[in-house]
């Protein structure tokens, strides 16, 4: 499995508040080591919303892999750590694209267009 200090290598800068977050959640390495979103924004003084977003900027923008359980965050780092990782990722963005894609009336191959057409947009205005 890739170590996570090799993927990050030419990854963008980090902002201070990704830098607080992903200070609290780098060395909470593998289940068992997790660490709950309450106790991120106690430590660094950024609302518990705020935090849940900078995860998710931190895993969409930054490819930092923050895995996540009712326990709370971590960084996969065995195989199967990483495999239920993406497996778990993959399933929600399924199934929030299906949902979208039974209620407008359209194929999930469609809506998965437009939403590659968005995020190139989007890549372009960043």
């Amino acid at each position: 499995m890739p170590d996570q200090l090799s993927l990050d290598s030419g990854a963008p800068v980090l902002t201070e508040e990704q830098k607080a977050v992903w200070n609290c959640i780098r060395d909470c390495r593998g289940k068992g080591a997790e660490i709950l979103g309450t106790e991120i924004s106690s430590r660094t003084g950024i609302d518990y919303d705020r935090v849940r977003a900078v995860i998710g900027n931190l895993r969409r923008h930054k490819k930092k892999l923050i895995g996540s359980s009712a326990r709370g965050y971590f960084v996969p780092v065995t195989k199967e750590e990483l495999h239920e990782y993406f497996a778990s990722m993959r399933r929600r963005g399924i199934t929030i694209l299906w949902t979208v894609s039974q209620q407008a009336g359209i194929s999930l191959e469609e809506i998965f267009h437009q939403g590659k057409l968005e995020l190139k947009q989007e890549e372009k205005c960043a």
